[in-house]
């Protein structure tokens, strides 16, 4: 094919051949840099303690994954601590733990225990579980465990004032 032209009268199938072979040279020259791309943008920094070996990472990405960790670090924490002050809960908050490029250990996950106990009072059965989905829906990320308490504390309650209304037709 003629590339001004797009014609193929004018074009032998050896010239065809070379302009294919032209072209997949420039697609591979492009998939090796996104390769690269790839491979220079990841999210952790590999440290060895090798002196032969030297550090494969510089400056900027240090600062790049260790600023990732301080922000994950802090929007768990946040996440967990609205958690816990909006609902009540039978333990502490527990954090899962990973250690940062800096030495340091930064929260990548966390959970809270509600108190799902579920007073024999209608009424306050029925405050209790919406004082449980408000906290389990109460971050402007919820997890999906999140959302299942939520869920499922909807449903109890429903189900709650379907019992209520069948013992007050009886």
């Amino acid at each position: 094919m003629d590339i001004v032209t797009d014609s193929y009268s004018n074009i032998s199938m050896a010239q065809l051949q070379a302009k294919l072979a032209q072209k997949f040279a420039e697609l591979e020259k492009v998939e090796q840099k996104d390769a690269i791309d790839k491979v220079s943008n990841k999210d952790y920094i590999e440290q060895t303690n090798d002196p032969t070996n030297p550090q494969n990472y510089d400056e900027q990405d240090f600062q790049r994954v260790l600023e990732k960790f301080k922000r994950v670090d802090s929007q768990i924490r946040s996440h967990e601590q609205i958690h816990a002050t909006i609902g009540a809960t039978t333990t502490p908050i527990s954090y899962n733990y990973q250690q940062g490029p800096d030495g340091k250990m930064y929260a990548v996950g966390g959970s809270v225990r509600f108190d799902t106990s579920i007073p024999d009072d209608p009424k306050a059965a029925a405050f209790k579980l919406d004082q449980i989905q408000k906290a389990a829906s109460a971050p402007v990320d919820p997890s999906g465990a999140d959302n299942t308490i939520a869920s499922q504390s909807n449903l109890n309650k429903v189900l709650l004032q379907l019992q209520e209304e069948k013992n007050a037709n009886q």
